[in-house]
């Protein structure tokens, strides 16, 4: 299968592109799309077929769960178990850089998360991606368009430069242009409590924790 490439415009992509795109998608293609921490590979995060797809691509071990974007947290809702803390954190920093990992529901494939019961849940701050998200009703895979243990993707051509003769397994790539080189999303755990850093990233933990407080403080407020 040749790759076709579309040039998409960050603040206003074209409808159509999109389409096709997550028409893609839904019949267990892969995408590489841009999003707000550089190029993904986007896969229906609820196809255990094309979640293999991208195992494959990345040279990932199984052992190693895959995050996934959506478009709102009304969305997210879907597919985990949301606490007041999440929601709070939900409102204050997305879309933007944090993945708050929590308890999965069973619509999501164990394939995924490595058997845990856990989800990563973001909404990249990013029209692509989240249009696709969108128009497609799914989670989508949000991993870096990247080959396990090398460096993340900013340009098409770091993409096509790392996959190599791979590259032709992806049924399109969204070219945004070159992106902004920025930190990773820092990754949250709400399953447990208190809540937990995974990973540390654009947002710091501890503005992440002064937040946290500002929410305890707020339902201590509300406390009779």
């Amino acid at each position: 299968m040749k790759t076709k490439t579309e040039k998409v415009d960050a603040a206003s992509p074209d409808e159509k592109i999109l389409e096709h795109a997550a028409n893609l998608i839904m019949k267990g293609e892969v995408v590489v799309c841009p999003t707000d921490s550089g190029y993904a590979f986007s896969a229906n995060a609820l196809d255990t077929r094309a979640i293999a797809k991208v195992f494959f691509l990345k040279g990932r071990a199984s052992s190693n769960p895959i995050h996934v974007a959506i478009n709102s947290i009304e969305e997210a809702e879907k597919y985990a178990h949301f606490n007041d803390a999440a929601r709070y954190l939900a409102v204050h920093y997305l879309p933007g850089a944090l993945t708050l990992v929590l308890p999965k529901k069973d619509t999501i494939p164990a394939a995924l998360v490595a058997g845990l019961t856990t989800v990563g849940i973001r909404i990249p701050d990013n029209r692509v991606i989240q249009r696709l998200a969108e128009i497609t009703g799914r989670p989508l895979t949000a991993t870096s368009a990247n080959i396990s243990g090398r460096p993340g993707t900013y340009s098409i051509e770091e993409v096509a430069a790392q996959l190599g003769e791979n590259l032709q397994l992806v049924a399109m790539v969204l070219d945004q242009g070159p992106l902004k080189i920025r930190e990773v999303s820092t990754i949250v755990d709400l399953s447990s409590s208190p809540p937990q850093l995974v990973r540390q990233g654009r947002i710091s933990w501890l503005e992440v924790r002064e937040t946290l407080l500002m929410f305890e403080r707020s339902k201590e407020k509300k406390s009779p």
